[in-house]
């Protein structure tokens, strides 16, 4: 069997050892230990790839676990070989393992798309709460760019002189006098 120490795999996931580790136990990935360095089979390098990838977007680790399970195949543990008859029992064994794991991956394929199904419903209600809020910013702005309303502006007229009060005999001179008359003679 390959394997691959999960520093490299880290490496080429392009994310830390502890990182790589705790996916790699996500995934249900078979870690071996030799000495003081531990190991995955060989090829899960890229299933951790697809995993950082599935984070990246958004998804949490769980999540993103899930839907890198039932897009990538794990890498199958090959097992030594003693003998010929066993080597045909053996392939008969690892088909019907791939038969079965194609069967969950479909099962798992079928829920995930349901699951996708309502993120994009969610992406849309906030797509639409968002220009919802758009809208009433430009309306109030809009409100406050509008021209204001026409008032009726009331210019300043002088009053109008009031006439003095007389007595009757005053009166009656000034109309027959008309002294403002004399006064501009």
């Amino acid at each position: 069997m390959k394997k691959i120490a999960i520093t490299e795999a880290a490496i080429f996931a392009e994310v830390t050892r502890e990182k790589a580790r705790y996916w790699a136990r996500l995934l249900k990935l078979e870690i071996t230990k030799q000495g003081r360095i531990s190991y995955i089979p060989d090829g899960s390098e890229k299933i951790l790839l697809a995993m950082a990838k599935a984070i990246s977007s958004g998804l949490s680790p769980s999540l993103a676990a899930k839907e890198v399970l039932t897009i990538h195949a794990l890498p199958v543990v090959k097992e030594t070989k003693q003998n010929n008859s066993n080597e045909l029992t053996s392939r008969i064994n690892s088909l019907e393992q791939a038969v079965m794991l194609l069967v969950e991956q479909n099962k798992a394929l079928a829920t995930t798309t349901e699951i996708q199904g309502k993120k994009i419903e969610d992406q849309n209600r906030f797509i639409i709460s968002t220009l919802q809020a758009q809208n009433n910013h430009l309306k109030a702005i809009q409100l406050k760019l509008d021209p204001p309303q026409p008032t009726k502006i009331e210019t300043w007229q002088p009053t109008e002189p009031k006439r003095p009060k007389f007595s009757t005999i005053q009166r009656i001179w000034y109309e027959i006098t008309a002294p403002e008359k004399l006064r501009a003679n």
